[in-house]
């Protein structure tokens, strides 16, 4: 691989997010080494005309369209060496995300002929946002007799068969049984946590950050309850007695979810006006002070100000938090950076006249801050970082 090769490796590693400080040490000293090479990697790492340019591109190749694709390959070339610049909408964001972000750069690697590679030079980052790091596995359990457990991050999960321990097998708590049907317990998970729960009749919860689930450690026999607050993914298990199916209900905030054996999310955050159930498959009856409804796949329902309605939705950007990505489909950015207040613990700010901006696109919660806020940025948000009494604070500007 030749010096050119090798630089244009780098900005496409950088652009991803996965630099290690001595390849960020050699892209900092080509970057010193000469202005244009700076103008250059600014204008490829956050120039808009570019990323806007290489967006269309990648539609061209994905409907096979040659002539077009050439032409927007020559302009995109032509801007990058005459510096020219178009207008971005700002609306409505382009799918930017997933491969946006490499693409930007794949499509700009022919044109490094005219770098070289010297002296050395200084690591120049923005060492706070690199800093933080994503959420990962972290809750704590309570059971009703007082006891407090802070559960292992290097485990995803707990089970509760005939005792507790983790969902790898490795033993958590050891319980009386005769205890075991006064017994309910919480677990809490913090922001910038997750966690899973298998309760005793089999069904799986995965909780998302900032939630709390409350259930006892043996199920009755005639009906099954739980409680949340904040978020969680339900598969709940099908349980007979005397032959007859036994009911399962979530309370949350002003509803409850009455399921027989199904999958679903969610959503009851204190701060959020709405509580959205969104089912994946099986069926539910929503029920409120108001009213109630039933839902079938696909179908979502919306609790605000004591009102209950439905809308057909497409449940995958409602449920991929638990496989731990962030999926964005016609996602306002207010929401958005709730999702990313909450993963990685810092406080969002931004202006209350913020326009209406929608995203589109996937991208992994395992990537650090700093990686997701240079792909957001690729969309003309703008954010400054600060921090005080221990918090981290995020600014969002227009």
């Amino acid at each position: 691989m030749n010096a050119t090769e090798r630089i244009a490796e780098l900005i496409k590693r950088y652009i991803e997010g996965k630099l290690t400080l001595e390849e960020s040490e050699t892209l900092t000293r080509w970057r010193k080494l000469d202005d244009t090479n700076e103008a250059f990697f600014q204008q490829v790492t956050q120039g808009e005309e570019v990323f806007a340019d290489a967006l269309q591109w990648i539609d061209m190749e994905d409907e096979h369209a040659e002539q077009q694709l050439d032409q927007i390959k020559q302009l995109t070339f032509d801007k990058l060496h005459q510096g020219q610049s178009i207008p971005f909408r700002r609306n409505r964001i382009r799918p930017f995300i997933y491969k946006g972000a490499a693409a930007a750069l794949l499509i700009c690697v022919s044109v490094f002929g005219y770098f070289q590679l010297r002296d050395q030079a200084t690591l120049s980052e923005n060492i706070e946002a690199a800093s933080i790091l994503p959420g990962g596995n972290k809750a704590e359990l309570v059971l009703s007799d007082g006891q407090k457990i802070n559960l292992r991050s290097d485990k995803d999960g707990i089970v509760l068969d005939q005792e507790l321990s983790y969902s790898d097998g490795t033993p958590l708590l050891a319980i009386d049984q005769e205890k075991l049907a006064q017994t309910t317990a919480s677990i809490t998970v913090p922001v910038g946590g997750k966690y899973r729960v298998t309760l005793s009749d089999g069904t799986h919860v995965h909780l998302n950050a900032q939630s709390k689930l409350t259930y006892p450690l043996l199920f009755h026999s005639e009906k099954r309850q739980v409680s949340i607050e904040g978020e969680a993914y339900f598969e709940v298990a099908q349980q007979y007695v005397n032959n007859r199916r036994v009911p399962f209900e979530v309370s949350c905030k002003d509803q409850i979810i009455r399921v027989m054996g199904t999958s679903f999310n969610v959503s009851a955050y204190a701060d959020d006006p709405q509580i959205l159930t969104t089912l994946v498959e099986g069926s539910v009856e929503i029920e409120t002070t108001k009213g109630r409804l039933s839902l079938r796949p696909n179908e979502q329902a919306v609790v605000q100000h004591d009102r209950i309605s439905k809308k057909q939705v497409d449940v995958a950007s409602y449920v991929a938090w638990k496989d731990n990505n962030f999926l964005f489909f016609e996602t306002e950015l207010k929401d958005l950076l709730k999702q990313i207040s909450r993963w990685y613990a810092v406080e969002v700010n931004y202006p209350k006249a913020i326009p209406p901006t929608y995203f589109y696109g996937e991208i992994t919660r395992e990537k650090n801050l700093s990686e997701v806020l240079r792909i957001l940025e690729k969309a003309g948000v703008k954010f400054e970082l600060s921090k005080a009494g221990g918090k981290v604070r995020l600014q969002v500007n227009q």
